[in-house]
């Protein structure tokens, strides 16, 4: 955990919007989340899952760095000013190194790092830590 960022959240059933423009791999991830009990979409881009959150507002997003056009950085500035996702969890799910991220990523307005190929039980274990 990078913040001490804590999402409220009063139902059983986040919300998670994963952001990652290798749609086999988000889809995977999503379809891990969705069996663990979770409400996921996925979006293949930044301007995706700006679209995405019009009328469904994600209490975590799990967003790629790398991708084109937008990448995960400048999606998450993005998410930081909308009002509807500023208090968001965003966690960076990419296969770069942490040190690589951390500085920028939480310029950008990320909370914590989670790298690609770590099961989605451990991504689910900081989901956990990020909401109360």
């Amino acid at each position: 955990m990078w913040t001490n960022r804590s999402v409220d959240v009063e139902v059983q059933n986040w919300r998670i919007l994963v952001v990652d423009d290798n749609a086999s791999s988000a889809e995977a991830l999503a379809a891990a989340l969705t069996a663990d009990g979770f409400d996921t979409r996925v979006a293949l881009s930044g301007v995706d899952a700006l679209h995405a959150i019009d009328g469904w507002v994600p209490h975590i997003v799990v967003l790629d760095i790398s991708m084109p056009e937008h990448d995960g950085f400048a999606t998450a500035r993005v998410l930081r000013r909308i009002a509807r996702t500023r208090d968001a969890g965003i966690i960076a799910f990419t296969a770069l190194g942490e040190e690589l991220v951390r500085q920028q990523g939480l310029n950008a307005g990320f909370d914590a790092y989670c790298q690609k190929g770590n099961s989605p039980a451990t991504l689910v274990n900081l989901m956990q830590r990020l909401v109360h």
